[in-house]
This record gives structure tokens, C-alpha cells and sequence, in this order.
């Protein structure tokens, strides 16, 4: 079934909402209201939800049985498409078609690949860290959690690390689509433009001089499969110069917060840094990098006792069923020896991020090296939080001292 993008029937439009827009993403501190949704309406209509454009109303799942449900039945619970003119698959594509894009690009997450990349990551976190603990003081986000990850993505990509700054600012203007100033749209337009113009040019260099390198296998694919063509390819490329840093950035930056404010944490992870990856996958659940995807209902259905129509828009809220105590006991304290922590962070079904072992690798070579440099780092003043989400980190001051 083709991905497409649904609008919402007019009983949808204005049918009363059991919630208005705004507290998944511009609270603070949204897992109150997670809570609540869970316990009362666990798929709740919100009106006007940014995540699926301006004025559009879209239905919140909230717990972590219905968002693994809904997740796993992508014939009912479609993938959404952002610009109706130009699919970005994997992510806007729907089966049969999106396996052979997971079959393309799984090779280059392999463990092998990893394990082929993770010197150059290591070696760029030392370089990041290093100046910060020179220093004694420093905005390790945006010292570390800003730059690193976009360098890895391209590295990985085959181009040139040094593109990464361009590509982040670009990245960074998606989120002032929905604006009302025309300055924050325009800057929106021009992130859109850059973006596109880069990623064919990615895709022209590969056709002309192909690699070792995920495009080049996309482009070899064209030959056996026609549904992979070089349009959807540049689709593919763009999604990756975007979706390939942003959230490991937030991730990232909200790790380094998390580790620098306890203290005692920071001393077991030193003395035993085999517990880091464990850590790590606490501090996902439980500050959520992704807070919820969109998806599009394909037929008619029945999810959690709410009737939703073909066509109407859903919100798979990951950060509530990371937060949800049927899954997770005690799901709100961080728990460093959690068994069995099946988390949402990096999505689920089908669609679960297919580089998410990238990520997780970016994640525990910071912090061991982080942790490795100093003996002990802390917060100097109180972070700043990016305005469209509550979890990402746009400036965290630390104090460090060498180890």
C-alpha cells in the first residue's frame, strides 16, 4: 500500500477535542499529562496538533500497548507523507515497498560498518571534548551534542564531514515551518532548498563515480527493483541529512545533562563503564529524544475503544508508553539495572529506526570518552531548552575537571 497523506474527514474537524494542542510539545514537563491520557482517554482527539500541520486535529495514542499495536499493523496505521510532491522513504514509504529499502540499507548498520566508523567517532568526540576540559567550562551542547553527530551522519554517507555545519543549520530551520513570523518561513524555505539541492547533488556525484556507500547501493538497487528510483533516492538522502542527527543531538545533549547532574551516577560509570550502554537506554526512556510520530489511518478501525476514520491523522506518542507503569514498574525513576527495557525511543515495528545502532554508538562513545577526560563534570548554570522540545538541549554550561 502506498504511503499518502490523509486528511481528516469533517466530522474530525469538528468534533470536540478531549484535548488542545501544545502540551506534548511546548510543555516542559509533559508527563503529567501523559499520565492522565493514559488513565482517562488513552487515545485522545487533540486539536490542531503541530506535529501533523497547522490547524490539523489528530488523535494522541498514549499507551505503550496501543502505540505497539498501531505500530505493528501498517496496513491500518499508515506512514504519513510531509511534502505530498516528494516521498522521503523508508520513513514515507508502507510494505511491500519499504522492505526493499530496509534490505538496501541494512548493510551499512551492520556490526561491521559500525565497527568500521567508530575510530572516526571516537576520535571527533576526543577532539570536541578535549578543548572543554582544557578550559575547565564550556557548552558541551553546543560543543559536543551539536557537531558530532551531523560529522558521523556525513561520514558515513561518504561526503565530507566538513559540510556539517550547513547541513545542521538547514536541519535545525524544519522547525519554524509552522511560524507565524514570515522570517522564521522564509529561513524554513531556505533549510528546505539547501537540503534538496544537497542531497541530489549527493546522488548525481554517486551516479557519476559510484562508492562504497549506502546512496551508491541504492542507486545499484534501481537495477533489479524499478520501485527504487533516483527521485525516491534523493528522498532517501534528504530524510538522512535531517533525520540522520537531529535526534541524536537532542539525545545526546539530554545524556551529557542527565550524567553531569548526578553525581553518584558519574562515579559508577566510571568505575565500571560497562554499565554505560545500560544507562544510556534509561536515560531514552525516560527523556524521550523522539516524542511521538505521525501516522495516517488507511481504514476505518477501532483502537482503545475510540472509532477512527480512513484518512484520520494519529500521533503515536512515544514519550507517555516509555513512561507507561504497565510496561516499565516504577516508570518514572531511572533504574540502571532495569531488565527487559523494551523502550520506545527509537520507535517500534516496521518503521523502528533502522539507525538507531549508529546512534547508540555515538551515544556511548561520548560518554565514555567524557567520562574517561574528567574527574567529575557539572552543571555551571541551568540549561536551555530548544523551544520545540522539551527534552532537547540548546545550551547546557558545565564545569570540568581533568581526570
Amino acid at each position: 500500500m502506498e504511503a499518502r497523506q490523509g486528511q481528516p474527514p469533517h466530522a474530525l474537524k469538528t468534533r470536540q477535542p478531549d484535548v488542545r494542542s501544545g502540551f506534548t510539545t511546548e510543555a516542559r514537563n509533559p508527563a503529567g499529562r501523559y499520565a492522565e491520557l493514559r488513565a482517562r482517554c488513552p487515545v485522545a482527539l487533540q486539536q490542531g496538533s503541530a506535529g501533523t500541520g497547522a490547524n490539523r486535529s489528530a488523535w494522541l495514542v498514549t499507551r505503550y500497548d496501543d502505540i505497539v499495536s498501531a505500530a505493528g499493523d501498517p496496513q491500518t496505521f499508515g506512514q504519513s507523507v510531509r511534502f505530498a510532491e516528494q516521498r522521503r522513504p523508508p520513513l514515507e514509504s508502507n510494505p511491500p515497498e519499504h522492505h526493499l529499502w530496509r534490505q538496501t540499507l541494512q548493510p551499512f548498520f551492520v556490526t561491521r560498518a559500525m565497527a568500521a566508523i567508530e575510530p572516526f567517532t571516537r576520535s571527533l568526540a576526543r577532539g570536541l571534548i578535549e578543548p572543554l576540559v582544557h578550559d575547565g567550562a564550556g557548552d558541551a551542547a553546543h560543543a559536543i551534542a551539536r557537531p558530532l553527530p551531523p560529522q558521523v551522519l556525513l561520514r558515513w554517507m561518504g561526503q565530507p564531514p566538513s559540510d556539517w555545519e550547513a547541513v545542521k543549520q538547514a536541519s535545525e530551520a524544519a522547525y519554524f515551518q509552522g511560524s507565524p513570523d514570515p522570517q522564521d518561513r522564509a529561513r524554513f524555505a531556505a533549510g528546505e532548498e539547501f537540503l534538496w539541492d544537497y542531497a541530489r547533488k549527493v546522488v548525481a556525484a554517486r551516479q557519476a563515480s559510484p562508492g562504497d556507500d549506502p546512496v551508491s547501493a541504492m542507486l545499484a538497487a534501481t537495477a533489479r527493483h524499478p520501485e527504487i528510483t533516483v527521485r525516491l533516492i534523493e528522498g532517501v538522502v534528504r530524510l538522512l541529512l535531517a533525520a540522520g542527527h537531529d535526534s541524536t543531538t537532542s539525545a545526546m545533549g539530554m545524556c551529557i545533562e542527565f550524567v553531569a547532574a548526578n553525581a553518584a551516577l558519574q562515579t559508577r560509570l566510571r568505575a565500571e563503564p560497562k554499565l554505560i550502554p545500560a544507562a544510556i537506554e534509561e536515560m531514552l526512556r525516560l527523556r524521550t529524544p523522539v516524542l511521538q510520530m505521525p501516522r495516517t489511518v488507511m481504514a476505518d478501525t477501532c483502537l482503545a475503544g475510540r472509532d477512527l476514520a480512513e484518512g484520520d491523522a494519529v500521533l503515536l506518542v512515544y514519550a507517555s508508553g516509555n513512561l507507561d507503569e504497565t510496561m516499565f514498574e516504577r516508570a518514572s525513576e531511572f533504574d540502571l539495572h532495569r531488565k527487559l527495557n523494551r523502550h520506545l525511543s527509537f520507535g517500534s515495528g516496521i518503521h523502528r529506526c533502522l539507525g538507531n545502532v549508529l546512534a547508540r554508538q555515538e551515544l556511548r562513545v561520548v560518554l565514555e570518552e567524557l567520562l574517561a577526560a574528567t574527574a567529575s563534570f557539572g552543571p555551571a548554570a541551568q540549561a536551555q531548552h530548544e523551544f520545540w522540545h522539551p527534552n532537547g538541549i540548546a545550551r547546557l554550561p558545565l564545569d570540568f575537571r581533568r581526570a
